[in-house]
């Protein structure tokens, strides 16, 4: 017999399961976003605590309030799961913080990244004194070992992601989404330059990161195709990514991707983004990773749908044809953007530069 790997929730069940995990996911993004506000650790132990709190909500739910809680049980004392462990340190770390008088925030020491294109603080688990440990009660001392192995030193962030990726591979109906389906608070915001993952689904390694992103519908409300280039055989699609009335970033998609993204119901139009928009990047200092701009009305006015076989021949506006062309370049990671190639792609296609807004 092939014993489970997924916690059976039920309809009843399911409603406190999302408010924690949403409590948890919105903590994790509100420290994330905070670290690019030049906020001191202490303010940044703020969502740690709340995140700390609402993921160890979680855990006791699916631990005492399930019908099918021995399945999580065995998950969790098998050791086979490394996001077992993970928990046991997150619930170590959350019982200090609750039942003693010690103040848990990062450490003071930390890493800041970036540059023109905006600054963030990189934090990490501090360690917990002797004289605090001793206080605890035997079984919470037992959980130490997990925080020190797992946590301690780590960056804050990973372990928050770790964590809602843990609770989601055991309970995978029970993340928090949005009107789009997209988890409630993610991605997170692209870093330039920076690996580190987005969102609690994407996985470590590149190449499985890159059909990951392939394989799902690419975030934002809508797309507007503005021309076509074909480059080594491939036709590419170019356009911007709209949220609501303002798209932060430009796309390009292969004609296949384009379509594969159509079949699973994500919109793509076409129409002239120069001629109905106004660029709004002045008006926005705290957006530093590329332009904005905002139609000057509703897009389905002056967009149209995306010819069923698409463009044979390829197209493009003359007043932009140089920057679409390098865009594409960009894209396909020539020259200077080898290195880059993945990490620009990403925050494109998950639409990972818009700005962090509590």
């Amino acid at each position: 017999m092939t014993l489970s790997t997924h916690v059976t929730v039920g309809a009843g069940e399911l409603p406190a399961l999302q408010a924690a995990m949403r409590d948890a996911q919105t903590a994790a993004a509100d420290y994330y976003g905070q670290t690019a506000r030049n906020n001191s650790i202490d303010d940044l132990g703020t969502p740690v605590r709340r995140f700390l709190v609402a993921a160890q909500t979680v855990n006791d739910l699916l631990t005492n309030s399930v019908s099918d809680s021995a399945t999580y049980e065995r998950i969790t004392s098998s050791g086979s799961h490394r996001g077992a462990r993970v928990i046991r340190g997150v619930k170590y770390v959350r019982n200090v913080a609750q039942h003693l008088a010690h103040v848990i925030r990062p450490r003071d020491e930390h890493v800041l990244i970036g540059g023109v294109l905006g600054l963030r603080i990189y934090t990490f688990w501090d360690e917990v004194p002797a004289t605090v440990h001793a206080q605890l009660r035997p079984a919470t001392q037992r959980l130490k070992a997990d925080y020190d192995a797992l946590l301690l030193g780590t960056n804050v962030t990973d372990t928050m992601l770790e964590t809602l990726s843990f609770f989601s591979e055991v309970a995978p109906g029970i993340p928090h989404r949005d009107q789009r389906g997209e988890w409630t608070g993610f991605p997170l915001m692209s870093q330039p330059g920076v690996k580190d993952r987005l969102h609690p689904e994407e996985p470590t390694n590149e190449k499985d990161a890159r059909t990951w992103m392939d394989e799902r519908r690419p975030n934002g409300d809508v797309r507007v195709i503005c021309g076509q280039l074909t480059k080594d055989g491939t036709r590419y699609l170019f356009g911007h990514t709209f949220t609501g009335r303002l798209s932060y970033t430009p796309f390009v998609e292969t004609a296949e991707q384009l379509g594969r993204d159509v079949a699973a119901g994500f919109p793509y139009v076409v129409g002239d983004v120069l001629a109905n928009t106004v660029d709004r990047t002045e008006d926005l200092p705290h957006v530093a990773q590329g332009a904005v701009f905002e139609s000057c009305g509703d897009i389905a006015t002056w967009t149209a749908p995306v010819p069923s076989s698409g463009w044979d021949e390829d197209w493009v506006d003359e007043r932009t044809a140089s920057i679409w062309h390098g865009v594409v370049e960009m894209d396909r990671g020539e020259g200077i953007f080898a290195s880059s190639a993945y990490l620009i792609r990403r925050a494109r296609r998950l639409n990972a530069v818009v700005p962090y807004s509590p």
